[in-house]
């Protein structure tokens, strides 16, 4: 079982090593444990112990030639981290080698590639925390100037806090913001601000809108031009959906039923009218249907009047409803 093992450690450090993997993909937690368990049957093979030390020492060297190098390389030239490596899980998997090397260090001292291996990760640890610094500092300072750029698409409205959440794998931001709770008529230009030059420019696809201690916040993305819309369960809150028909506007308010499901709360144009919107696609269950298709999944409630509105162009406010008692 033990000499299993150690032929496990050995396999896992050549396919590392081979296919340079060691800077992208993190190595098994249980490397260490591993050594620990064999270092009986090691020190009875000192080839085994030289086999695996040269395996772990040449590990570290690609992190540093595959990784390191090319790390400060783009920092020093001011140029996009290349997407061959990933430079915390890199400096995740370097610790671990440095703490086997430890290990195996106390079977046969061997200060000098150690020493080296331990210097690398100690200036990308460094770096790192300077990264970490400065990535903080850079986010802070865009949630101020998404706090006030938001606050000229919301009219009679109070943002209680702003943060900004990054996408997935891609470089996309979400900002999330959480009004007070006594915005009672809080009139909000979503789509002008999901189409802004400022989101442009700051990689901004997205938001998350809340108010007070609701549970699950009305959200929305822009991809390729067109909006997605999660009514979330805020009974309280809808969004007028506005579009233009040959100089003519149209306009729908959709809301969310404490179960999830959507609701209309204004006057209903017609099927016809609603398939010219080709701009949003609203949740319903698992899937985002078009406006037309996703309206005709709902019950139509009382009439609420619609505010006028003078923007010619497709646009969709978010604002407070008054929920049919």
């Amino acid at each position: 079982m033990v000499l299993e093992k150690l032929q496990d450690i050995i396999k896992e450090l050549d396919e590392s090593i081979q296919s340079k993997s060691i800077v992208k993909s993190p190595v098994s937690d249980n490397l260490v444990n591993d050594i620990k368990e064999s270092l009986e049957l090691i020190k009875k093979h000192p080839d085994q112990e030289k086999n695996i030390k040269e395996k772990l020492i040449g590990a570290g060297f690609i992190v540093q030639h595959e990784c390191w190098d090319s790390f400060k390389h783009s920092l020093a030239n001011n140029e996009p981290l290349s997407d061959k490596y990933d430079v915390v899980v890199a400096y995740e998997n370097l610790s671990i080698i440095v703490e086997a090397l430890k290990l195996l260090n106390s079977v046969n001292r061997s200060e000098e590639e150690l020493n080296q291996i331990t210097s690398l990760q100690k200036k990308m640890k460094e770096e790192l925390e300077k990264m970490q610094q400065q990535s903080a500092e850079r986010q802070k300072e865009l949630e101020k100037k998404i706090e006030e750029k938001f606050s000229e698409y919301i009219e009679s409205g109070t943002i209680d806090a702003v943060s900004i959440t990054k996408h997935g794998d891609k470089n996309l931001l979400y900002a999330t913001i959480k009004l007070k709770e006594d915005n009672k008529s809080t009139d909000i230009k979503i789509s002008e601000f999901l189409n802004s030059e400022f989101c442009k420019e700051n990689n901004i696809a997205g938001f998350l809108l809340s108010s007070g201690d609701q549970k699950e916040p009305i959200s929305g993305y822009i991809h390729e031009g067109v909006r997605y819309y999660n009514l979330g369960t805020a009974a309280q809150y809808g969004i007028k959906f506005n579009w233009y028909v040959d100089g003519k506007e149209f306009s729908i308010t959709l809301g969310a039923n404490s179960d999830g499901s959507i609701r209309i709360i204004s006057d209903r144009p017609t099927d016809a009218d609603l398939e010219k919107n080709k701009d949003v696609r609203i949740k319903v269950g698992n899937d985002y249907l078009s406006l037309a298709d996703a309206v005709k999944t709902c019950k139509q409630e009382k009439n609420e009047a619609s505010s006028k509105l003078s923007q010619p162009s497709t646009t969709e406010y978010f604002r407070p409803v008054q929920t049919p008692a």
